[in-house]
């Protein structure tokens, strides 16, 4: 596939994102989807919380125009090197389904378990289709590693952690539809690089539809994704990585989707050991998200999400040199991974609470009398 296909791609993506946005937004209003501000909201006014809709019609545009196109004439694009062991219907349906999930909640605000249950048939329909982390290389011999059917449960995680991280990044104007505009132009270099054709397809066309969203959902936002949108970009970037730097069997690929994906990773993993450590439910919400201890510093909600950004880029390139890079030097590029998520942690304090609320209760620990070093022999 030429490269100026994926040119037309990104603009049908971004053109039909912002032809569907306006759209959403009156619908939102009809029929009362809307975010009110609240002690738990940053937004001061009423936000339609229907840009999911956006979202899901520009990749609907986006990638029904390349299959159709390819269908029709298939000596233009040339698509031949796709997986033919995935059903691409199937996956398409999985889409689907994550989408309608999340609209339902936008609508109709439905429980947390039945959303559970939703994104593992989302995923699990995925998983049917062919989309598989099945094997990779032996690490300590020739050969390869087959994970036989613990494949299978391990996507359906894999794939519901995706939609979830970035379901619970969006706290601010514009901040998921970027780092995932980000994500996925990382996961396009690396799957354009080799040679693989559907993960740079869908990547190319995420980053058209943030791109195309971001114009009506940077602060001030006049629309918020909602779950149908967060989702459904998460997963497809779940996706994106299954299709293509997951395919490359070393074990270190393993490990690019969650570096390139490192804030929204961050986030979730100390937020669930939090709220495990002050003995609050996973699900419970709270202000202390990567982006309110920003808020908290001082900085504007334009001046987090810019900086955010900065950051996830920084892990993006320092993943793409990882999975690049095959010498020495890879390891260096390891190190200063570290220093910078360890620095990002420590700075922001994002597991102060837990720190700070066992010291208390150690502080507040009245020793028994033979507790002192005097009673014991």
């Amino acid at each position: 596939m030429q490269w100026y296909w994926l040119a037309i791609v990104v603009f049908v993506a971004f053109l039909g994102t912002i032809l569907f946005t306006p759209l959403s937004i009156k619908l939102a209003w009809k029929i009362d989807a809307i975010d009110y501000p609240d002690g738990r909201r940053v937004n001061t006014k009423p936000i339609p919380r229907l840009g999911g809709v956006a979202v899901f019609a520009g990749l609907v545009i986006s990638l029904g125009f390349i299959v159709v196109l390819n269908w029709a004439s298939p000596d233009i694009l040339h698509i031949r090197s796709v997986n033919t062991s995935i059903n691409y219907l199937g996956v398409g349906a999985s889409i689907v389904v994550i989408f309608a999930i999340g609209l339902l909640d936008d609508v109709m605000q439905i429980k947390p378990f039945v959303k559970f249950l939703g994104h593992i048939a989302a995923a699990s329909i995925a998983c049917a289709s062919g989309v598989l982390f099945s094997h990779f290389l032996n690490p300590f011999g020739p050969g390869v590693v087959d994970i036989g059917i613990i494949a299978y449960p391990l996507t359906v995680f894999y794939l519901v952690a995706c939609a979830n991280i970035i379901n619970l990044i969006d706290g601010l104007d514009g901040l998921a539809s970027g780092i995932v505009a980000i994500c996925a132009a990382a996961l396009l270099v690396l799957s354009f690089s080799r040679g693989y054709v559907d993960a740079t397809i869908v990547a190319i066309a995420i980053v058209g539809v943030c791109a195309g969203f971001l114009i009506f959902n940077f602060h001030p936002a006049k629309v918020f994704l909602g779950d149908s949108g967060s989702l459904v970009l998460g997963f497809s970037l779940g996706l994106v990585s299954l299709f293509g730097v997951v395919r490359a069997t070393a074990l270190i690929s393993l490990l690019i989707p969650v570096v390139i994906a490192g804030i929204p990773v961050i986030d979730t993993l100390t937020s669930i050991i939090r709220r495990i450590r002050l003995k609050q439910p996973i699900f419970h919400a709270d202000k202390e998200h990567v982006h309110h201890r920003f808020i908290n510093f001082g900085f504007s909600q334009r001046t987090t999400v810019l900086i955010i950004y900065g950051i996830s880029i920084i892990l993006s390139v320092l993943a793409i040199l990882i999975a690049q890079d095959q010498s020495p030097l890879r390891f260096v590029y390891i190190g200063i991974l570290i220093v910078v998520v360890a620095l990002f942690i420590w700075r922001l304090g994002l597991l102060s609470s837990v720190l700070t609320h066992h010291y208390e209760r150690r502080q507040g620990h009245t020793p028994k009398p033979d507790d002192s070093p005097e009673d014991k022999p």
